[in-house]
Formats: C-alpha cells, structure tokens, sequence
C-alpha cells in the first residue's frame, strides 16, 4: 500500500510543475501558489494593519480559495497545506497526500510531541492592531481523519502569536473555551480508527475529543479531505497599536503522509471593530423612523468580541431635531457590559405642537486612537415625525335604503385609512368614503401608521336605514343521522332586528326564533320546514329546507380473532360492511389505514372497524390480530464447521424438527459466487466442483415449510475453518 502511495506522490509532484492556473472542482476553486504579501493582506479586516509578510512553503501548499454552496462553511479565503493545495479540490473520497520533501517547523514539533515534522507551510507577519482583541476564523481539515483518529501523533498545526503582554509564543488555535489545540485527536468523531486508541484522544486534555465541532466529509462534493472542523474563531487579547507577530504554520508529523491544511476566512482577522445599528418603528423612504409619542427606535452599539470588562463609547450627536426636546434626552456615552457585545440606546420622539420632519445623527468615535486624533468609525441617521392626527366629524343619520351618505374626516393625508365593515362602502380605505349601507350600520374609521406604535386613531358614526325584506335563504336540504343536533341560522337580505320571524314544519312544529333548533332529532320529524321574515308594512318574504333523518347502521361483523404466523404474510381480514373505517381505539380517535401488522415480532393487538352509510356512523366492532410462533423455533443452523476429515464437525448439516422439510439451500461465498445448491437436507462437505473452498466466512438464504405449511426463510453466515 505504502509503495502505491509513494508512486501516487511521484505522479502528483510531476502533474504539479505543468499547473500554473486555477484548479477547481465542483464548486471549490483554488488558486496556488500566491505571494506573503497577497495571503496576509487578503486575511486583513476592520481594524488592522499588516506589514513584513514572508512565507516558507512549498509554491503549490499554499493558495486562495473560493467555495459556493460547500460544507465548507467559508466562501472565500487562504488555504495553507502539507501537500498541494490544488488536490483539496475535489471529492471525498481522493488521496490529497503529497510529498513536498520541504523541512518542518521545530515549533509544531515541539507542540505537536512527534519526532520530527516535514512540509511545513509557514506565513507569518506583523499587525498593528486598533483595539484590544484580535480574532479570525478558521477550519481545519486532513487525510487523518477517519483511519487515523486516535493514532499515536497528528499532523500539526497552529497560529502562534508573540508581542507586547504575551510570554513566548502563544497557540491561538485552541478548542473552544479550553487550551487543548485543535487537531485531528482533539476534534473528531469520537471512534478511533483502524490502529487508533482512544487514549490517545483523551489524553489531549478534559472533554477530549470534541465530537460538537466535527464535520464528518466522507463522500463529501466539494472538499478532498475526510475530515473537517466546524468553523472556529481564533482570539487573542492585544494592546491597541501595538505590534504583534503573528505565525500561520501547518506541518506533516513524521513523515509526508496523509496531508492536512487549514482554511483561514479572507477579511476575518480584526481587531475588536465596533459598530452602529439602527432601526425605527417605521422605515421611510428607506431611512429608520419614529413617531412623536410612538414607539421608540433604538441605535445599538456593537463590538465584535465579548470581553470580562466593560467598553465606554463615545458618540457624537447632530441633526435638526433638539435633543430632550423633539426626542428624549440622551448623553454622548454608552457602556457595553462586561461578557456582552451590544448595548442598545432608545429613541423616544416627545410630543410637540406639529413642526415637520426632524432628523437625529449619531456618529460613533473609535474607542483606540493610533495617531492621537479622534476617529469617526460609524454613523447613522433617524427620522423624527410629528404625531399622526385625524378626527372624524360626521355625526350620527339617518337615511332612506338607496341613499349614500359622505364621511367627512379631518386628518393627515399619510395615515393609513381602514373604514369597518366595509360592506356599503365605495372604498375602505380612503378618508371620506362613500357609504350606501343596506342595513343599519355603525362604521368605525381607524386611522394609524403601520408598525409604528402610535396609537390607532378612531371614530364611528351610525347611520340608520328603513329596510324592507328582500329574501331570505333556509339553505340546502339536508340529511342527518337521528339523534344528531340541527341548527339552522338562515341568511336574509338585508338583515335587520326589527323583522319577526316564523317557522313552520311537521307534526304541527312552530317557532318564532330565527334560528331553527332540533337538539335530538327522530325520524318521525322529517319532512318540509318553512321560514317566513315579515317586515310589516315593507312585505314579507319565505323559504324552505327539506330536513331527512336518517337511521344510524348496525356494526359491522368481522371475524375476531385473526391469527398469523410469525414471519409469515398478512392475512386478508374477513370483514363485511360498507365503507368502513379503522380505529385503534373503541371510542374516539382519529381513522387509520387498513391493518397491515409487522409479522417479523410476535404481538397481540386490538383494533376497531365501524360501517357508514352516508353520515352516519355505526359503532365500532373489535379484531384482535395475533402474530404468534408457528415452526420459527424447529430448525438449528451451524454457523462454523471444520471439513478436515477428522471426522468431528466435518459437514455444515442442518437439523429441523419431524414436522418441517427443507425446500431449497443455497451457499454463497463473499464474491456472491454460488458454491452450493440442494432442494434437500443434504449438508454440504466445504466443496465447490469437487475442490475445497479456502477459509472464511460463506452466506446461506434457506427455505422450509413448518407443520402448517408456512414457508419460512432464514439467512446467515457460517464460518469455514481448515
């Protein structure tokens, strides 16, 4: 295996001198061998400056990257390898090991506790930071992940940080809330591999290893490596303008096997950045706004990292709106908590007699100074509205049916206009609509900015109409299972309480309620029921329904119980009844699907079937299911025999009860290969065309009928020794 893999590493190193352009596959694309200066810079964000890059890698380790739609979790960035960084791209699985033949870094060796490390790819610089943390994002993956989880040593690597206020060289790449450094026996599954020892993953510290931040790429699309890491975030706490060193480094352990890289998320090493948010009640015109005597806005203030001590920030405040007058009162500092990243400031705009639209302007000062001047690192900016106004001035009326009457509203021309209900209306959503009610109404006008937290503006006004009846609907016929409660609440048009109403129906049946009620209907009481609305001198108007009570079903019948043997197939349910409906419960519950019960286990299970005739439901009956052990227990099957002629255990024979017979044996071997076929209980010898087969483990599918004919099946594997 070795010699393939060194002969896989020749071809990969020759097919690296003929690549100079992007290599892609599906939808990681790498582009190799880049410059210190364009790997550092392109790390470079918010807050920092970098300066003296230099890199010690193999030309084609290194590289920058972008990935789309990958299980990556960064879309773009640099990519420092053990081998060629070009190999990453692509499908797991694929052999990503190269061998460079370029020298360790005698810092990982020591990190790492391996002997010796060899291809290392080394990018370190200076950067001057501009607040007090410094932090990027990262994800690290390699070839030894799966088969070498646990092993005795990792590949390594590491992001070594030196500078005023840390001794020595500090590892930045540490698993999450601990000092453990991340690698593949730090991070991963949890089961060691072929020739792993869990020792040697529990060993790395407390909690290892860390099975929450692994990402598990075999049969991955888009990235080589078998293994990942979820995204982390390397931090480390800093002096603001102060210079520190920073060193990426990443080495194989040993020897140039099974390589390893680590993806470092462009643009993500900043430097505490602060920032401004803003968001209103309302956005208009696309800028955040609030209302006098509203809801408030808020402007939150952010850092980037969660510190144990709290961060003063300034601000500057501008616009045309008065502080403490057109909004509430506010200072030019804000504290964001200690272990927190957001502190928030409420805008409240205060009531004034109306003056138009102000504006509110904050602008944020960088909490570090590297050249002794101020700062301004972000902005924002607030509308500030006067509170909405609208009175409804039409007063209560009277009107004939047919006639229209105009609302009359004094309010501004922004608000939203809801009028409710909106039957009779020529719009409902404008100030003075035009109403043509059929029926007296009471319209209530709301007038309101959506989202806003102003209070909803409203008014009502009643206008009364002398209505006649027009008609009146019962609705359908209907049928209904005895016993079952009818209500009926017929439509009229135009419904109006001055109406009296009358019903009419069977067995000399009258009520003068609108609503027709039958709580316990019987059959005798089907038959024609007529509404009648009288308006008086405006006329009266009629309908009828027909109502048909109908008898509830007997229950079906079904032969209970029904037996099944085990492993055998569902028996049809002798059951008779029209439209019928299964349950597992006799009362309530909701319908299920026909019984079709899991033979493969032993049960004993009730379920309920009704019959419908229309509507109407009968009660339930009961069957009982039992899936039970017919002949499963009549057969013994060798699982390892010894055909050495010894005359002890020579022959794989299978031994069942008086009761069953074999009808077909086949054997298998692990090729799928047929070596042995017999429809009787003749065992077999261990040979194949009169040759013994080698040693191992062979597959059998076997038939037999029990006493009561149920064909049962079983397969296996049995072992065969020499």
């Amino acid at each position: 295996m070795k010699t393939h893999l060194y002969l896989l590493k020749v071809v990969t190193t020759c097919m690296t001198l003929l690549l100079a352009c992007n290599h892609s596959f599906g939808q990681l694309t790498i582009t190799p061998a880049q410059s210190a200066n364009t790997l550092a810079q392109s790390l470079a964000g918010s807050g920092i400056t970098i300066i003296n890059a230099s890199l010690t890698c193999a030309a084609q380790a290194n590289g920058q990257f972008t990935a789309v739609a990958s299980n990556l979790g960064i879309d773009t960035g640099i990519l420092l390898t053990t081998g060629q960084a070009i190999f990453v791209a692509g499908s797991e699985p694929g052999l990503t090991s190269s061998n460079n033949n370029t020298n360790g870094d005698p810092a990982l060796q020591a990190l790492s506790g391996a002997a010796t490390t060899r291809d290392a790819c080394i990018l370190q610089f200076d950067l001057i930071p501009k607040g007090d943390t410094i932090k990027f994002d990262y994800v690290f993956g390699s070839e030894e992940y799966i088969n070498s989880i646990c092993g005795p040593y990792n590949d390594a690597f590491a992001f070594f940080i030196s500078g005023p206020g840390i001794s020595g060289l500090q590892n930045m790449a540490q698993v999450p809330g601990t000092t453990i450094p991340v690698a593949v026996n730090s991070i991963n599954s949890g089961t060691p591999g072929l020739y792993g020892n869990i020792v040697n993953c529990t060993s790395m510290g407390p909690g290892a290893p860390f099975t929450t931040y692994y990402n598990n790429n075999q049969n991955g699309a888009t990235v080589a490596y078998r293994g990942l890491t979820n995204v982390l975030v390397a931090s480390h706490a800093v002096n603001p303008c102060d210079t520190y060193h920073l060193k990426l480094t990443i080495a194989d352990a040993l020897n140039g096997l099974y390589d390893s890289g680590v993806f470092i998320k462009a643009g993500s090493l900043q430097s505490a950045s602060f920032g401004l948010d803003i968001a209103g009640a309302v956005n208009v015109a696309g800028i955040p706004s609030i209302y006098k005597g509203c809801s408030s806005g808020s402007i939150t203030f952010s850092r980037s990292v969660a510190k144990p001590t709290p961060q003063v920030l300034s601000y500057q405040i501008s616009g045309t709106a008065v502080n403490g007058i057109d909004f509430s009162a506010i200072t030019n500092t804000i504290t964001i908590p200690a272990n927190a990243t957001q502190a928030a400031l409420s805008i409240s705009g205060l009531i004034t007699p109306p003056s138009g639209m102000k504006t509110l302007k904050l602008y944020l000062n960088a909490p570090y100074s590297c050249n002794g001047m101020t700062e301004i690192i972000d902005s924002v900016e607030m509308q500030i509205f006067d509170a909405p106004h609208a009175i409804l001035l039409s007063q209560d009326t009277t009107i004939c049916q047919g006639a229209t009457f105009q609302m009359q509203v004094d309010g501004d021309d922004n608000l939203t206009y809801k009028w409710t209900p909106s039957q009779g209306l020529n719009n409902e959503n404008i100030k003075n609509p035009i109403a043509d009610p059929e029926e007296n109404t009471t319209y209530i006008m709301r007038a309101y900015i959506p989202d806003s937290g102003c209070d909803t503006l409203t008014g009502d006004v009643t206008i009364n109409v002398l209505v006649t009846p027009w008609s009146t609907d019962a609705g359908s016929d209907i049928n209904v299972c005895e016993h079952s409660p009818i209500l009926i609440n017929p439509a009229i048009v135009p419904d109006n309480t001055d109406f009296t109403y009358l019903w009419n129906g069977p067995q000399g049946f009258s009520t003068t309620n609108r609503e027709l009620s039958l709580p316990d209907p019987v059959i005798p009481q089907s038959g024609t029921y007529t509404f009648t609305v009288d308006g008086g001198i405006c006329g009266s108007v009629k309908d009828s329904v027909y109502i048909n009570i109908v008898q509830f079903p007997l229950p079906p019948q079904v032969t209970s119980p029904l037996r099944i043997c085990l492993n055998s197939k569902m028996k049809p349910i002798d059951v008779t009844g029209n439209d019928l409906k299964w349950y597992k419960d006799a009362v309530g519950g909701q319908p299920i699907a026909e019984p079709d019960v899991n033979t493969s286990r032993e049960s004993n299970e009730d379920y309920y079937v009704s019959q419908s005739y229309g509507a109407c439901e009968s009660e339930r009956t009961k069957l009982t299911i039992i899936v039970e052990r017919c002949c499963d227990d009549f057969i013994f099957i060798p699982s390892v025999f010894t055909p050495n002629s010894d005359g002890k255990n020579d022959l794989f024979e299978i031994s069942l009860k008086a009761e069953s017979r074999i009808m077909n044996v086949e054997i298998f071997n692990r090729w799928g290969q047929l070596v042995y076929h017999q429809n009787s209980n003749k065992p077999w010898d261990g040979t194949f065309n009169g040759v013994n087969v080698d040693m191992g483990n062979y597959y059998y599918n076997i038939s037999y009928t029990c006493k009561d004919g149920t064909v049962m099946n079983k397969k296996g594997e049995v072992l065969v020794v020499r």
